[in-house]
Order: structure tokens, then C-alpha cells, then sequence
């Protein structure tokens, strides 16, 4: 009898629900809404790719759906190789970005000619550098971290969603704007001639 009660005792006793969550799980939450809002821009930008080259626009809209299935999956179950993927991937997203800003595409139609770097391009960028860096950090943490204060991870998330809400806002109104490529060289050369025969009349 003296034994059930204190069985009785143990699960009758609530154990309080701390007030505070880790870096590490915030780190996954913030690096989940940057990806999120990256999915966004990449959604938004698909059409205008797809028109010009499908190959494009199927690369943007397999991009999105990755980018917005790992953000759902950060949320929910934020495990190991889910956050090496998100690195791997964004890593390589990022470099294939700059190749094509600074080189030019090697394939496609515009191949070789360096593409003009937007806003859409630079949002993009912001929130897939923050999916790096929040992942990496709780791939090297792992799940167990510093505790914080649940006033001070509220705090965080709403400045960080402000941000995201930015930046995703100023991807898509720039994205949707037609044509992201500066004039190639054989532009300048067939349409120099034309205007300089236009100034001696």
C-alpha cells in the first residue's frame, strides 16, 4: 500500500514546462523560416526562367520545393541529415549563383554572358546564407544548447520574421519584373553603329 502511494504520488506530481528553449532549436527554427522565405523568391521568379529556357525554370521550381519541404521538415524533426542536406544544398546553390553573376551560365541561352545581379538575386542569397549558417550551427552544436529565456526567443523570431517578410516581399516584386540579363557584347557592337549613324544625321 505504502508503495502505491508513492506511485500514486509520482504520477500525480506535474512537472513544470520550462520557460525557455535552446540555441540550437532556435538556430533550426530561424534557419526553417529563412528557407522558407527563399522558396518564396524562387517561386516567384520561376515563370520568367521557364519562359526563357525550361530547363530554367524546371531548376528554380525543384529548387522552391526542396527549399520549402526542408523548411517544413526543419520545423518538425530537424535531425542530422536533414541538416547536412540543407548545407550541401544551399552551399551549392549559392556557388552556382555566383558562377552565373560572375562567369556567365555554361549552358542555356544567354551561356558565357555574366547575368545582372538584382535585388530578388541578393534576398535570395541573404536568406540561403542564414539556412547555412543556422544549420551548420546546429549541426555543430547539436540539439542540446545554451538555454534562452521564452521572452527572449519571442523577441528573436518576430525580428527575424520581419526580416524574412522583407526580404521575401522585395525578392518577388523584383523577380517578377521581366528579363534579368545585361546586354551582351554583341548587342552594344549591332546597336553602336546604328546610333552613331542616328548622331550625323
Amino acid at each position: 500500500m505504502v508503495t502505491d502511494g508513492a506511485g500514486a504520488a509520482i504520477i500525480g506530481r506535474v512537472t513544470p514546462t520550462p520557460a525557455f528553449t535552446t540555441d540550437s532549436r532556435l538556430a533550426g527554427r530561424l534557419s526553417a523560416l529563412a528557407s522558407l522565405g527563399a522558396a518564396i523568391i524562387h517561386f516567384a521568379v520561376a515563370p520568367a526562367h521557364w519562359q526563357e529556357w525550361i530547363p530554367s525554370g524546371l531548376f528554380f521550381v525543384s529548387l522552391a520545393l526542396f527549399q520549402l519541404l526542408w523548411a517544413a521538415m526543419a520545423f518538425s524533426r530537424l535531425t542530422t541529415p536533414v541538416l547536412i542536406t540543407g548545407v550541401m544544398i544551399n552551399v551549392g546553390v549559392i556557388g552556382i549563383w555566383a558562377v552565373s553573376r560572375i562567369a556567365g551560365s555554361p549552358f542555356g541561352p544567354h551561356a558565357g554572358t555574366a547575368e545582372v545581379v538584382k535585388a530578388a538575386d541578393l534576398c535570395a542569397l541573404l536568406l540561403q546564407v542564414y539556412v547555412v549558417m543556422g544549420a551548420a550551427w546546429v549541426w555543430h552544436r547539436g540539439h542540446h544548447g545554451d538555454p534562452i529565456p521564452a521572452y527572449a526567443t519571442a523577441f528573436i523570431v518576430l525580428g527575424a520574421g520581419t526580416v524574412v517578410g522583407l526580404a521575401s516581399t522585395v525578392g518577388v516584386a523584383s523577380g517578377m519584373q521581366h528579363g534579368h540579363h545585361g546586354p551582351t557584347v554583341a548587342e552594344v557592337d549591332h546597336h553602336g553603329p546604328a546610333a552613331n549613324h542616328e548622331q550625323h544625321h
